[in-house]
């Protein structure tokens, strides 16, 4: 897909070329008391002097990953080895269990998982007498035994699952007892630390009633980074999952990274508390505009996290390729003449006069149909459409904002001007340039006798 800033300048390009044609078809049906050239400047036909907004989402850096540690039901804790804000890496320790409560538990539990296999042979045999009974039983106690035996069964099912039960608590106690310290999975920061669960342990939910975490250690992970940003209801629709974005230093806006868009998250409503994020859309002018509607985060997956720091504050902004403009001034082949020889534009030599002017070509951009001007040209040049009616010496007028001479075709005389109030208005479905109400509205309402020189190229306008 081309870049979005090389489809505005493309779309100038062509607009202009319409203009053009459509100046030149009228001029020869009417009277003009002196022939005029009409120019652009080179950095309104390249799109670098277009002037638009991109909308921004603020966002914040947070973990990709992050731990909860919970603590053993009934276990106490002996030492605690970390503090809140302290950087771990994996392996690291983080508290340790009081052991010796633990041998007593791991004993008691022993003896219980014996107790229940013994129990279970008891069942066993249960079933075994019942069913060797109701072979010789009659008729009419054969509902009785099956009674009993189907009761014996599930009691021993029973008596399975809390043998399992208790087999994976003494596995975990003689963990315990093993290696009583607890540490850390990853590489992160210990975000907080639940010291009202030190005493005894813990065996709650994952979060209470407010939904708070009940984990008695939380840590975020470090090095994975993602960012999190906030929309709300009503342009939520514009946050499509997988497309490119560019996340953006709120100190030093040259600071980009790249990532992807996630999805929003409507199952969890922003419960207002300030995370760095915000549900605030900004524009690159700097206007910023804040609704009272509900909003939902939404997540960043990044390319790359070097230089990002956790909690770091950051703008969110799609990617349409305005990164990765070409170097160099690159014009439309189409105002170019003898490219093949000594290439030449027509421009405006600075005193309100025609002139052809000598360039250097560099490197072709076939994609685009684009030259590199390496010498000749500046930005701030005007150039004209060529056309067989432009000589040297014709005085020159600037129409930066694409203004197109119209004629009275009865009485020759000039109805005015209209200009391209805003390129990215051009409406896709209908084909009408806005701005564009006077004899000209429509690509359809161009004369079909029109030069075909001065027709305007098949345009792709971005979505």
């Amino acid at each position: 897909m081309k870049k979005r800033v090389i489809i505005i300048g493309g779309v100038v390009a062509a607009a202009c070329l319409l203009g053009a044609g459509a100046w030149h078809f009228l001029k020869g049906k009417g009277k003009s008391s002196e022939n005029v050239a009409y120019v652009t400047t080179v950095g309104s036909l390249t799109g670098e002097d277009v002037s638009g907004t991109q909308n921004r989402y603020a966002g914040v850096v947070e973990p990709q990953k992050t731990v909860e540690v919970k603590l053993d039901s009934g276990r106490a804790i002996q030492q605690l080895m970390v503090e809140e804000g302290q950087s771990v890496k994996a392996g690291d320790s983080l508290f340790s269990y009081d052991v010796s409560s633990g041998e007593e538990e791991l004993a008691t539990a022993k003896l219980e998982l014996e107790r229940l296999k013994t129990e279970a042979v008891s069942y066993q045999e249960q079933i075994n007498t019942y069913q060797r009974e109701k072979e010789k039983a009659p008729q009419e106690e054969q509902l009785s035994y099956t009674i009993q035996i189907q009761s014996a069964q599930m009691d021993l099912k029973k008596n399975e699952y809390d043998q399992k039960s208790k087999a994976a608590e003494i596995e975990k106690l003689e963990k315990v007892s093993d290696s009583p310290v607890v540490t850390s999975e990853i590489d992160g920061i210990v975000k907080t630390i639940n010291k009202d669960a030190m005493g005894s342990g813990s065996d709650s939910p994952d979060s209470d009633s407010s939904g708070d975490s009940t984990a008695f250690i939380t840590i975020l992970g470090t090095g994975n980074y993602r960012v999190k940003g906030k929309v709300n209801e009503q342009n939520r629709n514009s946050i499509m999952e997988g497309s490119p974005v560019i996340i953006r230093s709120r100190v030093d806006p040259t600071v980009t990274w790249k990532g992807s868009m996630g999805e929003v998250d409507t199952e969890h409503p922003d419960s207002g508390g300030d995370d760095g994020a915000s549900s605030m859309m900004m524009t690159d002018g700097g206007e910023d505009t804040q609704t009272s509607s509900s909003s939902y985060p939404f997540y960043v997956n990044l390319d790359f996290t070097e230089g990002l720091m956790l909690g770091q504050h950051v703008y969110i902004e799609m990617d349409y390729g305005q990164e990765d403009q070409k170097k160099g001034l690159w014009l439309g082949e189409f105002y170019i003449l003898d490219a093949d020889g000594k290439a030449y534009v027509w421009a405006s030599d600075g005193q309100d006069r025609l002139e052809k002017r000598a360039v250097t070509l560099g490197d072709y951009d076939q994609e685009l149909g684009e030259y590199e001007i390496v010498k000749g040209l500046t930005k701030e040049d005007c150039i004209a459409f060529p056309s067989e009616d432009l000589t040297e010496g014709m005085a020159v007028e600037i129409s930066d904002q694409m203004q197109i001479p119209t004629e009275d075709l009865e009485s020759g005389e000039s109805q005015g001007e209209e200009e391209f109030e805003n390129i990215e208005e051009l409406e896709d479905d209908s084909g009408i340039y806005p701005g564009m109400e006077g004899e000209v509205q429509d690509l359809e309402d161009l004369p079909a006798d029109m030069d075909e020189d001065a027709q305007a190229p098949d345009m792709e306008v971005a979505p």
